[in-house]
């Protein structure tokens, strides 16, 4: 019989996700979050919402999904941040930097497309936790 290794993660705090895929999943003591985006499909002004707010909003679902194994933001360790426009890094780093304040994971931001409901960012996270 196999055993499972992983959990599936879910957070009513956060938005459900879109499509065929997990909020999170935790394989031992790393926590994946699917990536968040800085709006949902219910946000009635969402195509008002500067890239800082966006950040902040995809950052805070990563949290209360991590809070849920019993994380905190101090155990995330990697974030990927996608982004519609290059012209848009000054301000989501400024955003990122006062959202971990001295915390600094490991980062990339990767310029893509349009992403899902008009967002201007797209977060995931890798949580390592203490087993």
């Amino acid at each position: 019989m196999k055993v499972r290794k992983t959990t599936e993660i879910r957070c009513a705090a956060a938005p459900p996700p879109g499509g065929h895929y997990a909020q999170a999943i935790l394989h031992r003591d790393t926590l994946y979050v699917s990536g968040q985006l800085g709006v949902t499909g219910e946000a009635p002004d969402r195509e008002n919402r500067t890239i800082g707010d966006q950040v902040r909003f995809a950052l805070g679902n990563i949290e209360a999904i991590g809070r849920v194994v019993g994380a905190s933001l101090d155990d995330i360790v990697r974030c990927t941040v996608y982004v519609t426009d290059v012209a848009h890094w000054g301000d989501v780093n400024r955003a990122y930097a006062a959202f971990f304040g001295g915390h600094r994971p490991a980062r990339s931001i990767v310029p893509c497309g349009p992403l899902h409901f008009g967002a201007l960012v797209e977060i995931e996270a890798v949580v390592a936790l203490n087993p």
